[in-house]
């Protein structure tokens, strides 16, 4: 499973392609809000952070961002390293480059601990030999492990001890940062759960820091909610201060035993009630992922394919469109926010990934792959809203 994570999916449709043919007033064009606005969109201007290249990005507390960047070229193949900088795109600086602390594969999808002590991200294992890189990339996370490293690379942290051909999927902090919530691949039963081989499910361990201030994991939980079968497949997105879980599954979709990417909704469900999950997107054809919940616990921010043009199938990948939708945090509400895809040329599509809010709730830092027959193209934007949500 490849997830619709930003500045990776370009992966499955041109990898290693340059962009020749979206050039950046076409780009500038597409990732725009017109000058009357979009039609009940609370969106009022998008920025581009990053113009090429870029990945995955999370707000700190303090309004840094951490984001992923495809730098690193290693015998022909661009992998992700861990960059950070200023809300505003300054003061970019790199923290995992060359840094003798961490592996030097994939460095991907990072995540600030709440407390802004240090940044989580994905890092692949190079000692699990020879993956392809649309798998090894923080979107799959196969061969990758949780690493935690401070903000300014000094000191790095290895979290978890992954077995070849198993995988890390979208690490997510509960509000206070005790918890780290996460989706992983098993390969065999682990700490006396029920895990079937070769299935998809959800981590929780408590975060710990020990009086020298070195981060590690414990009391690690592993569930499959709902009625998984062997296909059923869970990416993690948001914590609430409850316990409750927000993440994307096939779970309960009619492609459920076709494939585990063909069609995802959103799911949210507590682990400490091991209450029913409650599906949020009742349109389970369609593609819906990275939900990211407002600071004020009162929107839900989530990428869809609804009223776009999808074939849900396994190759996903080939007709895939998506854009911002907001709902309240109940499900209730859906209110498409941005509209890329009706702003694209003939044979250009957009596929919006993933996000998270700053601190006051008024932007939205997401990743965003252009693609034209020839071309693909990741942007780091943010995305303003003309109020608090």
């Amino acid at each position: 499973m490849l997830s619709a994570c930003g500045g990776r999916l370009s992966n499955l449709v041109k990898n290693g392609s340059s962009p020749t043919s979206l050039n950046q007033a076409t780009l500038n064009s597409i990732l725009s809000v017109p000058s009357k606005g979009w039609p009940n969109s609370p969106v009022q201007s998008v920025e581009t952070l990053i113009p090429n290249n870029g990945g995955r990005a999370s707000f700190g507390p303090q309004g840094t961002i951490a984001y992923s960047l495809l730098d690193n070229n290693v015998n022909g193949t661009k992998y992700a390293d861990i960059w950070t900088m200023n809300s505003d795109g300054t003061n970019q600086h790199c923290i995992t480059c060359n840094n003798p602390l961490v592996p030097h594969l994939s460095d991907d999808v990072p995540l600030w601990d709440p407390n802004g002590k240090f940044i989580v991200f994905e890092g692949q294992n190079p000692n699990l030999g020879q993956i392809s890189p649309h798998l090894s990339q923080g979107g799959a996370g196969f061969n990758n492990d949780l690493w935690a490293i401070t903000p300014n690379g000094s000191e790095a942290f290895k979290l978890t001890s992954t077995q070849r051909g198993e995988a890390v999927l979208h690490p997510q902090f509960s509000p206070n940062g005790d918890e780290l919530v996460w989706a992983g691949y098993d390969k065999v039963k682990k700490l006396g759960g029920l895990i079937h081989q070769g299935n998809w499910d959800i981590h929780v361990a408590t975060f710990n820091i020990s009086q020298t201030g070195q981060p590690s994991l414990s009391n690690e939980l592993i569930f499959r909610p709902g009625s998984p079968n062997h296909n059923t497949f869970y990416e993690t997105h948001d914590v609430l201060a409850n316990g409750t879980i927000i993440f994307s599954s096939n779970m309960a979709s009619q492609y459920e035993s076709q494939c585990k990417s063909c069609a995802l909704g959103i799911w949210e469900w507590n682990p400490n009630l091991n209450n029913t999950p409650t599906l949020l997107t009742q349109n389970t054809n369609a593609w819906n992922e990275h939900a990211a919940i407002t600071p004020s616990l009162s929107h839900i921010a989530w990428i869809s394919s609804q009223n776009e043009n999808f074939t849900p199938s396994s190759n996903w990948g080939a007709t895939l469109r998506t854009d911002w939708w907001i709902m309240n945090q109940d499900g209730s509400t859906k209110t498409r926010v941005t509209y890329f895809n009706t702003q694209t040329p003939t044979n250009v599509r957009v596929i919006c990934a993933e996000g998270s809010w700053n601190s006051s709730g008024t932007s939205l830092v997401a990743s965003v792959d252009v693609i034209s027959a020839t071309t693909s193209v990741t942007r780091i934007v943010l995305i303003n809203f003309k109020t608090q949500m």
